[in-house]
């Protein structure tokens, strides 16, 4: 790719001297001896600022070559005469300018710009044969850049050569370009004015960068929560997804023209509990078989007029059970628990530890660190609302990589956008902690508020959050969910964000676990390996399944009346493969 453009380059410079060829036989019948003035010629040959691809190689950014033209009004004015006027003004009319001949030579300015184009042919066309002398036509480049899907919120911009924003400023001393090169051509001769080049001088690039993006699956996230946002009438959603064992970010979609996955934040509400019973497992504050009593709601500070409600009365749960089913009570008592034996102070360590409050490091410009207040600068109740996401304020990216913890067996990896980077991880809990938890995580889908995460074939593990935004009025909710698949060995962690829906659905499990699994069975179609697939309209083959996929098939292809008969995996079905009546389907099971 460098070598064409480079080649690009010389093709150009060869036509550039010719032009200046050109324009010094003009100056001689002008100006009669002047050649013997301008024999030797400096060419400027512009560097390019380096490409960005994504994972696959593909464009993602990347400098034009363009030319821009100016007429140089000093030169001009000090030859200036009745005979050029109307060559002037048909210049000025050419290239669609609204001033005067008496505007452009009164004036203070030095040069003015006339145009830019991709075409050279295109700009001396418009310049009378008797002004080219006074034009000047520089190769210049232009960033150009994918802005589809999202991209630019990633990308950023470039101004006068920098980046501003997005990876284009955060490694702008790496892409930036380095010199430009130059050619000292020197024209001997009038008739043919033949150039002889003297010395090149050859430009230097800036370097080239490979981003972990991958294009195709940024498409896929982004239409997804696009249309998760239409139908939901939200302010705005967001998707990110990253892999789980390396930290590399393979889309970063939102729908809000800023990068509010490390630009904004918000409270995580129950989707924080998975990290808030790890730290308590990781202590022996409480042991998985501990039980609470959930009346439907808990005062966290006696002395203090503020009730916590839950959906609902859990009664007596375990630790899977309340996480399962995302009871406040139980997580509050939990929390009190860490407070107690740990201290606040410990408390904020331990969350410290997940990232919360840290930049993750991304090679995005602008990160920022979201909000999660000292110890010493906490209220008697914030022990208990941080514990359930009220409170704290987290950015997408942040609260991803904080929850890919439990996914990655305990270890904390730092996201990267750049491909080549090291990998970087730390433990933060035992892999015990983790899959205990992560064992929690695979029920809330199974059974939980997360059932409408689950995929056919692939098993989900995950948690919602759905979080009421006080400050923006009555009824406003963000909805979240987060997880990671496969279950058995996680390859991706991805969050899925949606910020006010305003339809009668708010609650994450109804707005944004749904689509996690759209996401999830897209990104599945893209794998080489085989992924279940079954044809809409028709009864598909559900024998050797397991009754929880069976289910969610005839589930997804409008099967209302299904009966089932013994248990294990599916051994019969009536009607057989390939039936179009799907009123009503009976499974039998071994």
């Amino acid at each position: 790719m460098k070598s064409n453009f480079s080649r690009l380059r010389v093709k150009l410079i060869v036509r550039v001297a010719g032009a200046a060829a050109v324009a010094m036989i003009l100056l001689f019948c002008f100006r009669g001896n002047v050649v013997s003035s301008y024999s030797n010629w400096n060419v400027r040959v512009p560097a390019a600022r380096g490409k960005i691809f994504d994972t696959n190689g593909r464009l993602c950014a990347f400098d034009e070559l363009c030319y821009v033209a100016y007429l140089d009004i000093r030169f001009l004015k000090s030859q200036y005469s009745d005979r050029l006027s109307p060559q002037l003004s048909i210049l000025l009319r050419n290239f669609n300018l609204s001033m005067t001949n008496d505007e452009v030579l009164s004036g203070s300015a030095n040069f003015l710009k006339l145009a830019e184009d991709k075409e050279r042919d295109s700009i001396v066309t418009k310049i009378p044969t008797s002004l080219i002398p006074y034009v000047s036509i520089q190769m210049i480049t232009k960033r150009k850049q994918v802005k589809d899907y999202g991209l630019d919120k990633i990308l950023g911009k470039v101004i006068d050569g920098h980046g501003v924003g997005g990876v284009e400023e955060k490694l702008d001393d790496v892409l930036s370009k380095k010199s430009d090169g130059k050619l000292l051509l020197k024209y001997q001769g009038f008739v043919t004015l033949s150039p002889k080049i003297e010395k090149v001088v050859k430009p230097v690039d800036g370097q080239d960068a490979k981003l972990t993006i991958d294009i195709d699956t940024q498409r896929i996230c982004y239409t997804e929560i696009q249309k998760a946002v239409e139908e939901n009438k939200a302010l705005a959603g967001g998707v990110i997804l990253m892999e789980t064992k390396t930290g590399k970010i393979r889309a970063m979609a939102t729908t809000r023209d800023w990068n509010d996955a490390i630009l904004g934040y918000f409270e995580p509400g129950s989707a924080i509990k998975p990290i808030i019973y790890s730290i308590a497992l990781e202590n022996n504050v409480i042991h998985i078989d501990d039980s609470f009593y959930c009346p439907g709601s808990i005062k966290p500070v006696p002395e203090l007029d503020i009730t916590v409600r839950d959906l609902e009365a859990h009664g007596k749960v375990d630790v899977r059970k309340a996480i399962v089913v995302s009871c406040n009570t139980a997580t509050i008592m939990i929390a009190e628990r860490i407070k107690d034996q740990l201290g606040n102070y410990e408390y904020y360590d331990w969350l410290k530890k997940f990232g919360l409050g840290e930049r993750t490091g991304i090679e995005i410009s602008g990160e920022i660190s979201g909000v999660l207040r000292k110890p010493q600068e906490w209220s008697k109740i914030d022990f208990a609302m941080t514990s359930i996401g009220h409170g704290i304020g987290t950015p997408a990216l942040q609260f991803l990589a904080a929850f890919n913890t439990i996914a990655n067996r305990g270890e904390y990896v730092y996201p990267t956008i750049v491909e080549g980077n090291d990998i970087r991880k730390r433990r933060v809990v035992s892999e015990a902690t983790a899959v205990e938890v992560s064992q929690m995580l695979r029920s809330v889908v199974e059974e939980g508020t997360g059932i409408r995460a689950q995929v056919p074939g692939i098993n989900v593990a995950g948690k919602t959050g759905t979080a009421q935004k006080i400050a923006a009025g009555e009824g406003k909710y963000s909805s979240i969910f987060v997880g990671f698949f496969p279950y058995e060995d996680p390859k991706y962690t991805m969050i899925v964000y949606i910020d006010e829906p305003s339809t009668d659905k708010y609650l994450a499990g109804e707005v944004a676990a749904p689509v996690f699994a759209s996401i999830v069975k897209k990104i599945n179609g893209l794998s080489k390996e085989n992924p279940i697939s079954y044809p809409k309209g028709m009864i598909p083959d559900l024998r050797g399944m397991s009754l929880r996929d069976a289910l969610i098939i005839l589930n997804d292809i409008g099967v209302k009346d299904i009966q089932v008969q013994g248990t294990g995996v599916v051994t019969e079905q009536y009607p057989g493969p390939g039936a179009t009546d799907l009123s009503k389907v009976l499974l039998i099971l071994r």
